[in-house]
């Protein structure tokens, strides 16, 4: 089974992803991972949501719109576990590379979107700023980061993923409540 969950950002694809991998043994990939190691290459900050969106844009531009997935596809291809968590996807061609994926492994596929309000993940993110000793950023710091062209398709895969998979609200639901039904539907 393969599960690619989209989200915006600090909606909690993580956090579900993080309890597929340690209460069902899945294989977990982050698109975020790939770019985090082209910034570590280049002595970037591997961690900051605006450079990886700045790589993610000029890699974009100079490989083509789907650089990041056919990267990420070659990296899970061969991968034999029988339960892969792709998160992280953002754009319309995350989807064919989802299905391509599954077709290439003759497995099943699921979509998962995770959503929470704006002022919900606001706070989200600036948690997990402090948690890792670094300063929150202004509102308006996070609205820029949400209204980035990087992000330009996240309600096209919220609408696809609501007509063809599952969309959760993740202010209403807890992680375990997620998780449960995520569960349910393997």
């Amino acid at each position: 089974m393969i599960i690619g969950i989209a989200v915006p950002t600090a909606s909690g694809k993580s956090t579900i992803a993080k309890l597929l991998e340690e209460k069902r043994g899945a294989f977990r990939i982050r698109y975020s991972m790939i770019l985090s190691e082209i910034a570590r290459e280049r002595g970037e900050d591997p961690d900051d949501k605006a450079t990886l969106q700045h790589i993610y844009l000029s890699q974009r531009e100079i490989h083509g719109e789907d650089f990041l997935s056919k990267e990420l596809e070659r990296r899970v291809i061969e991968n034999k576990s029988p339960l892969i968590v792709i998160e992280g996807n953002r754009r319309i061609v995350d989807i064919t590379t989802l299905e391509d994926i599954a077709k290439r492994r003759k497995d099943n596929l699921m979509f998962l979107f995770i959503d929470a309000p704006i002022d919900v993940r606001f706070e989200r993110y600036n948690n997990r700023l402090r948690e890792h000793g670094e300063d929150p950023i202004p509102h308006e710091a996070f609205i820029e980061l949400e209204n980035n062209s990087a992000e330009d398709e996240i309600v096209a895969l919220r609408d696809f993923f609501k007509k063809e998979g599952l969309l959760v609200d993740a202010s209403i639901l807890s992680p375990e409540e997620i998780f449960k039904l995520v569960d349910e539907h393997l």
